[in-house]
């Protein structure tokens, strides 16, 4: 018998997990390899950051080369194209029980632009899968995002000492969790001593009205996220505001946001800062798609822990472990549709201005 979960347990499997097993498994990987799609998206040598930021953990992006920045708005966003074909858990993407798995690193999926810049967007720790840089990309009157100013991230409880002196090193001031309280307790973050952590829960278990969802049926998961897309652009504005009022203050950087795997909630923050520094949207939805890049570290990790705690087979579970574009598209047509672009959304959903955002590109727009 195919077993119903609540969406309580879905919501909170990945995060119950225990601390040190999530480490214990993840320093195991990095010993062997990087993720498939990171080495071969990574081929020769790591371009170094600007002189006053720490290194990026050299064991896993020192033979990284950079993407060169783009000269030219609007960039021009590409597919990634793939030199050859990558080991999938299920080969031909055939569950066992004959159902096609969706692809989340084909051309519509994973999607590279000029300013991609995987050898300094992705920061590569021990024991990380999914922390990146939103610098690097063009915004208004082509001036460029600052480098370690904003990063967007998954949960931090299962950094290392080392993972945590990066940070530090970093003077990260702030950290926002977009988690609810029982998993932040659960799972709490590390975090250097002086930064300053904030929880920001956007959903509870209770008001997401998917209770009693059959999670081996096909098509449950794809409306289950595009539901919670649905409800963090048109109810949670003001919990994400809350963000970026601390990016209109030049004191107040280098910031870190994150939910538990750093897509979904997280993506939908960068979108709206990404937006306020005028990127185009292609781009942002390229670097939406990174996230794809991590999809079998993080499925073969979450996927099999999940799937013993819910009692049913991982393949199940796929889509919970990747980004499709048109989820995020679902917020952007929301935005554009009722508001026009994200300044006035905000404008209106929240207690933010225009003076913000002015604050906000003169803090991260380069001159």
């Amino acid at each position: 018998m195919k077993k119903t979960t609540t969406l309580a347990i879905i919501a909170g499997a990945a995060a119950a997990i225990p601390a040190y097993f999530l480490v214990s498994k993840r320093i195991r990987k990095k010993q062997s390899t990087t993720s498939n799609a990171w080495s071969e998206a990574l081929n020769n040598k790591n371009e170094p950051l600007s002189e006053n930021s720490p290194p990026v953990n050299t064991s896993a992006a020192e033979s990284a080369q950079p993407d060169k920045l783009s000269k030219t708005v609007p960039v021009e966003v590409t597919p990634v194209t793939e030199s050859k074909p990558q080991k999938s858990t299920y080969p031909g993407l055939i569950a066992p029980n004959g159902r096609i798995l969706y692809n989340f690193k084909d051309e519509n999926n994973l999607i590279f632009c000029e300013e991609t810049q995987l050898s300094k967007r992705l920061i590569q720790l021990e024991n990380s899968i999914n922390i990146r840089d939103i610098g690097g990309y063009t915004g208004i009157d082509g001036r460029k995002i600052k480098w370690r100013k904003v990063i967007r991230s998954e949960e931090l409880a299962h950094l290392s000492d080392k993972d945590v002196d990066y940070f530090s090193a970093l003077r990260l001031k702030h950290v926002f969790d977009f988690r609810n309280q029982s998993k932040s307790e659960r799972q709490a973050d590390r975090l250097p001593k002086n930064t300053e952590y904030h929880l920001l829960p956007i959903f509870s278990s209770a008001d997401m009205g998917l209770d009693h969802q059959d999670f081996t049926q096909p098509g449950v998961i794809d409306a289950f996220m595009r539901h919670i897309y649905k409800i963090q652009t048109e109810d949670r504005a003001q919990c994400f505001a809350e963000v970026l009022k601390y990016l209109t203050e030049p004191s107040e950087y280098p910031i870190l946001y994150h939910c538990t795997n750093g897509k979904d909630r997280t993506g939908f923050m960068t979108y709206l800062i990404l937006s306020i520094l005028g990127v185009n949207e292609d781009v942002i939805l390229s670097d939406y798609t990174l996230t794809n890049l991590t999809f079998d570290e993080s499925f073969n990790l979450l996927g099999n822990i999940m799937s013993e705690e819910l009692g049913i087979e991982n393949y199940h579970l796929w889509e919970f472990y990747g980004v499709k574009p048109e989820w995020l598209k679902i917020s952007m047509d929301y935005v554009n549709t009722n508001f026009g672009n994200v300044e006035t959304y905000l404008m209106e959903k929240t207690d933010l201005r225009e003076k913000d955002f002015k604050k906000i590109r003169e803090n991260l727009l380069a001159k």
